[in-house]
């Protein structure tokens, strides 16, 4: 859920922006992919350094 999440506001900030800026609606649906894809791979980068980290502190390992 977080991911999707992710996408839409990211993607959706993009969005917005592009259209303040007065690109063309492909521009805008282009930044909305585009951006959504760069937050989903943020936040999943974030998420396996997280759990590398985690995992790092735990002496069971």
């Amino acid at each position: 859920m977080a991911y999707i999440l992710t996408a839409i506001m990211s993607g959706g900030i993009a969005a917005i922006l592009a259209l303040f800026a007065g690109e063309t609606w492909g521009q805008i649906f282009f930044s909305y992919v585009i951006y959504g894809h760069l937050g989903i791979a943020t936040l999943a980068v974030a998420q396996m350094a997280a759990n590398l980290f985690d995992r790092r502190g735990d002496p069971q390992d």
